[in-house]
This record gives structure tokens, C-alpha cells and sequence, in this order.
């Protein structure tokens, strides 16, 4: 394998374990795309268009979010137990085939089975592919190398949407297969074919091998309460861990907050704001644009030694403040320029909370530290979903001013939860904001050292020869 202490950043995506992991990552992140526009599209064809279609999306998407709600942990497990490549190249695998069979899908409920799965096998290699990650870089070029993970992993969002426009018609001038027809049929496809060229990627990239300690290699292959440990271990470490726990309730409340803009914004651009339907692609795009500056801006500047939690924290403090000011805002640009900076304080966020992460655990755990992670994730994230119509509704005409509305005051919330949880992991790391101090135990070594270069210097002194005083006077 290349030596990677000679690794220097410009290089994490040309050559070396990790730039080959990095193709993998944006090739099947494209197809996942392209496939998620074309489930949208799916959707609406088995619903019969009209009203029904916006039901129907749901559909996959809820297929999408409830495996992690459930089974993050476990996949964290896995990738903490068994050989993290062959982890890779069978969740791959398994994806390309279920793409392939929504080719034939004709029913909301087969679906949302296959849609289920195939993010369940997203779900078990998210731990594997990021727990190997530190294992293939110096620790100098996290930083810069999660921000390039994660703009792989959402930059390529506007490219998929682009690219099943393009593939929807080529599909239109082949022949007839597929349920609905080629048009979406061949973006299914095209998403089987990345996620095989993910496989043969990671199939060719030298990858460590994980060490289990004695303990844990001692529990036979069959022993089922082994597993069951490794859960509770993972579980214990990350409620107790001050630093990792305050990093994943921090990325949980910001997709929250971020959750309940993304559901409300359709309304609120149209009954708050008074806008067209293209209003609402201004605020959307204006969130893309800004998650995808702030993990440029990380990227770029990721040769800084930062205080990582003291940036994590502040960038929270921003996604909160300008979620509130969203909710404040009287037009489409004002909102717009809100949303920008939204993005900007998420992406941020993300990419140094992802960093933190990677540094701060070991990685007999890191599989289920981030397992637990995107298990939060995801639960905040659908309970952000669920909740952000119906406190609208209620909170409608609850409230007094501009609140009075309750799609403003529900987004006006979420940016009070974001804030909150900015406050709190500010508050914890408040030590960043002042010298550092030495506890006692650093205070004695130091002392002792004192000591010890004092003797020296005394001892050297007294050892230090004398001048000749010359021969005594009368003999002058």
C-alpha cells in the first residue's frame, strides 16, 4: 500500500487508498441520486398522478429514513465485528441488484420493501466506509478529507437531478420494459451500474484489516451475545462520552431544525411569503448552495489546526440564528439569503462535527460511534418531518405578532432548538475561549522538572572549575 505519511492534500483524491475510496463514494452517491428522483417519479406513475402523487412520494422516502431509525446501531456493530471491505462490496452488490428490480415495481408496498433495503445496505456500510477513513490518511488531512467526502455525498445532488432529466429521455426513445416504461426504467438501471463500479473500486483498494482484542475474538462466530455486547459497549461509550455525545446531539438538532425548514418551506414561500413556485427552488437552492460553500470553505481550510468543538459549536450558533431570521422573513430574497447562510453554518458544522469524530474515537469503536450517530440523525430528522405540519396547524393563531402564523413559528422553533444546542456544546467546550489551565498533576510534573533543571545547574556550578588564583604572595 502507498505510504500515506507522504500524502499531502492536494493528493486525497488522485491517488492513494483513500482517493479510490473517495471515487467510490461520489460514483454510487450519483446513481443514489439519480434513483431517488426516479423512486419520486416511480411513485407518482403508481398513484395515477393529480393530488395522490404528493401522498405518494412519502412512500420512499419514509422507506429511506426508518432503517436507520431502527437499525443504525446494529450496522455500527457489524462494522466494528466483521472485515469492513467485504462489508462494502456486498451492500453494493446487494444495491445494484435491488435497483435493478425496480425496474418491475408496480405497487407501493414492493416499493417501499425494496426502498427499505436498499437503504438498509446503505445503512450497514455508512459505518464501515467512515471507520476506515482515518485508517487511510494522516490525521493532518481529516478535515479536508471529510469535506470532500461530504460534498461528494450531497454536491452531486443538482448532477443527479440533471443527469435523470438526460436519462429519462434516452430512455424515451428506447424500447418498451419495465413497469412504467424506459423512461424511468433506465435511470434504475444507470443506479444498478455505479454502485457495481462502487464495488469493483473498493474490491481493488487496500483496506487494514480490524483487530479485535482478545475478549471479543474469544466469543466464538456463533455466539450471538456477543454482538448484543458490542451494542451495549457502543451505547455506553457514546452516552458517556462528553465530547462524542455533545457532537451527535449537536448534528441531530441541526437536521431537526433543518428538517422542519425543508417540510414547511413549500407553504411557507406560497402562503407567508406571497411567492411563485419558483420562490421556493430559490430557498432550496440557496440551502444547497450554502451546505456546499460551507464544506468547500472546511475543505479549503482544512490545513488549520482548528479547535474543532469551538467551530462545531459556533456553526451551530449560526444555522440556528438564521433559521429564526428565516422565519422572520417578509420576501423571497430576504428568506433566500437566510437559507444561505443556513447551509453554510450546516455544512460547517457537518463536516467538522464528522472530524471530530473520526479523531476522538478508536477504531475497535468507531463503527458504532457513527452507527449511533446516523441512527440520531435520522430520528431527528423524521421527527422533524412528522412534526413540523402538524405544529403548524396548531400553533396557528396561538401565538401573537408575526408568530401568529404557525409556519413561521414552527420554523422559528427549529431554529431555537439549533440554537440551544449551539449554546450547549459552546458552554461545554467554554475552556477553548480561554488559555488553557493545567490540572494538579501537570502542575507537579512541571514543578519537578523545575527542580530537576535547578539541581542540574547548581550541581554543574559546583563541579565548574576554579580560575588559578597564581602562586601565593610571597612568592610574588
Amino acid at each position: 500500500m502507498e505510504t500515506i505519511e507522504n500524502l499531502r492534500g492536494r493528493d486525497l483524491i488522485t491517488r492513494g487508498p483513500f482517493a479510490r475510496l473517495w471515487w467510490s463514494q461520489a460514483i454510487s452517491s450519483l446513481g443514489d441520486w439519480v434513483a431517488l428522483f426516479a423512486s419520486f417519479a416511480l411513485a407518482a406513475r403508481i398513484a395515477g398522478g393529480g393530488a395522490a402523487a404528493g401522498i405518494g412520494i412519502l412512500v420512499p422516502l419514509v422507506g429511506r429514513i426508518l432503517p436507520g431509525l431502527f437499525l443504525g446501531v446494529v450496522a455500527g456493530v457489524i462494522a466494528d465485528r466483521w472485515n469492513r471491505r467485504v462489508t462494502m462490496i456486498i451492500c453494493d452488490l446487494g444495491r445494484a441488484a435491488l435497483a435493478v428490480s425496480l425496474v418491475f415495481v408496480d405497487s407501493f408496498r414492493i416499493l417501499f420493501i425494496v426502498t427499505f433495503f436498499t437503504e438498509l445496505l446503505s445503512i450497514i456500510r455508512q459505518p464501515a466506509r467512515e471507520a476506515v477513513v482515518p485508517t487511510l490518511i494522516p490525521s493532518r488531512h481529516l478535515l479536508t478529507a471529510n469535506g470532500l467526502s461530504l460534498l461528494s455525498n450531497y454536491g452531486t445532488a443538482p448532477i443527479g437531478s440533471a443527469l435523470f432529466a438526460g436519462l429519462s429521455a434516452l430512455g424515451s426513445r428506447l424500447g418498451e420494459f419495465g413497469s412504467f416504461g424506459p423512461s424511468i426504467a433506465t435511470a434504475f438501471v444507470f443506479d444498478a451500474f455505479t454502485f457495481v463500479v462502487s464495488a469493483l473500486i473498493v474490491l481493488s483498494t487496500t483496506i487494514p484489516k480490524l483487530e479485535l482484542p482478545r475478549a471479543r475474538r474469544a466469543a466464538g462466530a456463533l455466539d450471538l451475545r456477543a454482538p448484543m455486547r458490542d451494542m451495549l459497549d457502543g451505547f455506553r461509550f457514546v452516552v458517556r462520552s462528553g465530547p462524542i455525545r455533545r457532537m451527535i446531539l449537536g448534528m441531530a438538532a441541526g437536521l431537526f431544525g433543518g428538517g422542519a425548514l425543508l417540510v414547511i418551506g413549500q407553504p411557507f414561500a406560497e402562503q407567508v411569503l406571497r411567492a411563485s413556485d419558483s420562490g421556493y427552488g430559490l430557498i432550496v437552492t440557496a440551502l444547497g448552495v450554502g451546505v456546499g460553500l460551507g464544506m468547500l470553505g472546511v475543505t479549503i481550510l482544512g490545513s488549520i489546526n482548528t479547535r474543532r468543538q469551538l467551530v462545531f459549536a459556533l456553526s451551530l450558533l449560526c444555522t440556528g440564528l438564521a433559521i429564526v431570521f428565516t422565519g422572520f422573513s417578509n420576501t423571497v430574497s430576504t428568506a433566500a439569503g437566510w437559507t444561505l447562510l443556513t447551509g453554510l453554518g450546516t455544512g460547517t458544522a457537518y463536516v467538522t462535527g464528522f472530524t471530530q469524530l473520526h479523531m476522538s474515537v478508536t477504531d475497535q469503536l468507531r463503527g458504532r460511534t457513527f452507527g449511533a450517530m446516523f441512527a440520531f440523525a435520522r430520528t431527528a430528522l423524521l421527527i422533524s418531518f412528522a412534526m413540523a405540519g402538524i405544529g403548524a396547524a396548531a400553533l396557528d393563531g396561538v401565538l401573537s405578532g408575526e408568530l401568529n402564523e404557525g409556519i413561521r413559528a414552527v420554523i422559528v422553533l427549529g431554529g431555537i432548538v439549533v440554537l440551544i444546542a449551539g449554546i450547549a456544546v459552546l458552554w461545554a467546550t467554554r475552556r477553548d475561549l480561554s488559555p488553557r489551565q493545567l490540572d494538579e498533576e501537570q502542575l507537579a510534573t512541571l514543578r519537578e522538572a523545575g527542580d530537576a533543571i535547578t539541581w542540574m545547574r547548581g550541581d554543574r556550578s559546583h563541579r565548574q572549575p576554579q580560575p588559578d588564583p597564581g602562586p601565593p604572595p610571597d612568592q610574588q
